[in-house]
């Protein structure tokens, strides 16, 4: 099963970097699927709906949240919206942990998931951070 290329492409090839892209991105150029899978759900918290041209459902749109009231966002509800667009978007995935940290103070907002890929039960980290 085919999973995504992992944008943006680096011209050295896998090892030839410090780890980031020159987005200032981490680049996840391993070998394993691990690294499209995580890219993928890059991809999916930081689209907001209606962003993407093929599909305007697809997308959590992390952003928009930093800037609102500390009591204006819903963690549970962010949570289960964020299980949903990936069991629609990323069915390969099977996400087993999943915590969403709002710090106002900061305006940061922080993502931990651990998943397991469906071919392989090894468990794996995702976190981000949006400031």
């Amino acid at each position: 099963m085919s999973i995504s290329i992992i944008f943006p492409i680096e011209l050295g090839g896998p090892g030839s970097g410090s780890g980031t892209n020159r987005f200032g991105a981490s680049s996840y150029s391993d070998d394993s699927p691990t690294g499209a899978i995580k890219q993928n759900l890059r991809m999916l918290l930081l689209t907001r709906q209606g962003e993407y041209v093929m599909d305007s459902n697809f997308g959590i749109g992390l952003p928009d949240y930093l800037f609102l009231q500390e009591q204006e966002v819903n963690t549970s509800a962010l949570e289960s919206k964020i299980k949903t667009q990936a069991a629609t978007y990323l069915p390969y995935v099977t996400i087993s942990s999943l915590s969403v940290d709002l710090e106002p103070q900061n305006n940061m907002l922080k993502v931990r998931i651990e998943f397991y890929y469906n071919e392989l039960q090894i468990p794996e980290v995702f976190e981000l951070e949006v400031i």
